[in-house]
């Protein structure tokens, strides 16, 4: 049986938005700044909001919450945290593909920490009672045991983180299609226009990532920050939570839908573009 005692935990709860780039960096400062024009309420959203989660962060340092099951949600809700803070970032840069990649890894973490919120707790102290975290005398080394664990069945659970992390996985991984969109999205059927390293302003790009953060912050209140486990929600999360569905339900944001294709489903991105003066396009994935 491990004796392992719940110490207080650092906490470092703080998000603001990203400093303004390198004037040597043409495309992000580009981005930086057509990010803050058009799309300023969504990156402040997104702040508010990961900085309404550290308030109930800090509220569970104190010691009547110091227990097991905010231990173990602690971990992977911090880290899906800085993964969605860091994806601002890289939005606010022009650093799309990092930002797809971040997102993803959020979903995942969120799944995580849902789960460690319900009956994944049982799990994690199985792990950390059977000796997860310890030492490897062998080694001279510390020792903590891997354990993987992802949680596909919270995913299926909860529909919409579901459906964050598919859109998510699509476009992150190395997939030819996905990888063109991403890195080269002016091609089409009789040309291909490849760039590299390109951080030049893409209001598609950065519409759907912005979506995918917002949705990732309610499901935080559904799926981990309702926990009874933890302290309430601090004021002003439901004033958040309308603000963000009331961005969200906009139909002039760019989107993925899901669309039957000769019996497959398949995803369709509308409203695509890189720029507002731009024709809205439709992308078949």
């Amino acid at each position: 049986m491990s004796g392992h005692r719940i110490s207080p935990p650092r906490i470092d709860a703080r998000a603001s938005r990203a400093p303004r780039p390198p004037a040597d960096l043409p495309g992000s400062t580009n981005a930086y700044r057509q990010t803050g024009f058009l799309l300023a309420e969504e990156a402040d959203l997104v702040v508010d909001g990961l900085n309404l989660e550290g308030e109930q962060a800090s509220a569970a340092a104190g010691a009547k919450f110091r227990t097991r099951a905010v231990a173990a949600v602690y971990g992977p809700w911090s880290r899906g945290w800085l993964a969605r803070l860091q994806a601002l970032h890289a939005l606010e840069w022009g650093d799309y593909s990092s930002a797809i990649v971040l997102a993803r890894a959020a979903a995942d973490f969120a799944a995580a920490a849902a789960a460690l919120a319900g009956s994944g707790l049982e799990e994690w102290s199985a792990w950390l009672d059977g000796g997860g975290i310890g030492d490897a005398h062998d080694q001279h080394a510390a020792r903590f045991d891997l354990h993987p664990f992802r949680s596909a069945e919270t995913l299926a659970r909860l529909p919409e983180l579901g459906a964050v992390y598919r859109e998510a996985s699509d476009l992150a991984l190395p997939h030819f299609g996905a990888t063109a969109l991403v890195t080269a999205s002016e091609s089409n059927a009789e040309r291909v226009l490849a760039t590299f390293g390109d951080r030049d302003f893409h209001l598609g790009l950065a519409e759907l990532v912005f979506g995918w953060l917002l949705r990732l912050g309610l499901i935080h209140w559904e799926a981990v920050g309702s926990s009874p486990a933890l302290p309430p929600a601090p004021e002003g999360a439901a004033g958040w939570r309308a603000r963000a569905e009331r961005v969200l339900a906009r139909r002039d944001r760019c989107r993925i839908e899901r669309v039957d294709v000769d019996g497959i489903e398949r995803p369709l991105i509308v409203n695509w573009r890189r720029e507002p003066r731009a024709a809205p396009r439709r992308v078949l994935l």
